[in-house]
């Protein structure tokens, strides 16, 4: 059994101008199931612009026996340009700019579960990083961090997870709990040496009348020899929205947000939502450095009621600036 959905995309920036192109889901699982199992999901999008910059990217989370088996990844290659504002909290906007990223992408995971909602899984990581144009004399250029001249990345992956969630494309209760660590592989053409953990908990309360409040706490530490393009940051369509991309990124950060999600009429609903984050330069002293809030508000059109899938467009505030955000389902 097959639903599929295509929306259109388009945007212009200054460092792309104008783009265009389409982003699919495809959600599907055996007729036979039972009604209450959860749906595979496949999302692809094909972007272009007028720079000749181009994004191809295949994003899948595939169930199996009842989600005794997990297949989670991405496949994507990417033609395109990133910001770059320096490292920690105390990176400048003004210090923005802009470098030119030429790489393929392949993550994969397979989990299985071990009793009831307690999965474990292993995964590997490769990113082929090529930087083939930045500003001479700029920021990279002068502080040249791990990873200044691209490289090859190449990471084993183990994790653990808890899903109680009840969907995932739009929970309405239940908890999701991962821890994560990725670890560098230098015999297997790793150009770095470095550890990287995630933890990410997620709960999810139904209010009365199909409102929603969900949350998330996000966590992620890295070692000293991790590329600066692999470091965690913000912001993204799904964490901390309302600060330009990558607009701060560190060795270590942690975000908590929250989203209250109701419904409006029909098929429409709305959502209003916080994050707060901290970038420590050590767990020890976690509040040492400037902390920074995010806002905003959003709206959803259910496009599949049954398997909750929907258009998303968030509006948030961070850093002084209103970003603006159009994709499909929920943040988190």
């Amino acid at each position: 059994m097959w639903s599929k959905t295509i929306i259109p995309v388009a945007f212009y920036l200054p460092e792309t101008s104008l783009a265009g192109g389409a982003s699919g889901i495809f959600t599907f699982k055996k007729a036979s199931a039972p009604k209450k199992e959860r749906p595979s999901q496949i999302l692809f999008a094909a972007i272009a612009t007028l720079k000749k910059q181009v994004e191809f990217i295949c994003v899948y989370e595939i169930y199996k026996s009842q989600r005794k088996h997990r297949f989670k990844g991405e496949l994507g290659y990417y033609r395109y340009f990133y910001n770059y504002y320096g490292i920690g909290s105390d990176s400048r906007a003004e210090d923005r700019e802009v470098y030119n990223v030429n790489f393929p992408r392949a993550h994969f995971s397979y989990a299985r579960r071990l009793y009831k909602a307690f999965n474990l899984g292993i995964g590997y990581k490769m990113d082929r990083f090529d930087i083939y144009e930045r500003k001479e004399g700029g920021l990279l250029d002068v502080t040249r961090p791990i990873g200044w001249e691209g490289g090859f990345k190449s990471n084993v992956m183990a994790l653990f997870f808890v899903d109680t969630r009840d969907n995932i494309n739009a929970p309405n209760r239940g908890v999701y709990a991962e821890l994560t660590a990725e670890h560098s592989l230098g015999w297997f053409y790793s150009d770095f040496d470095y550890l990287k953990m995630d933890i990410d908990l997620r709960y999810f309360t139904d209010l009365k009348n199909d409102w929603v409040l969900g949350h998330q706490l996000w966590i992620t530490h890295t070692t000293s020899g991790t590329p600066f393009y692999d470091l965690a940051h913000i912001s993204t369509a799904s964490r901390s929205r309302g600060f330009d991309d990558r607009r701060f990124i560190n060795y270590s950060l942690a975000t908590l947000q929250s989203e209250l999600r109701f419904p409006i009429k029909g098929r429409f609903r709305a959502s209003a939502f916080y994050s707060y984050n901290v970038m420590p330069d050590k767990w020890s002293n976690l509040f040492a450095n400037e902390e920074f809030l995010t806002y905003g508000i959003g709206l959803r059109y259910i496009l599949n009621a049954e398997n909750r899938t929907n258009v998303r467009l968030d509006i948030a505030r961070g850093d002084g600036k209103i970003n603006f955000y159009l994709t499909a389902n929920e943040a988190f």
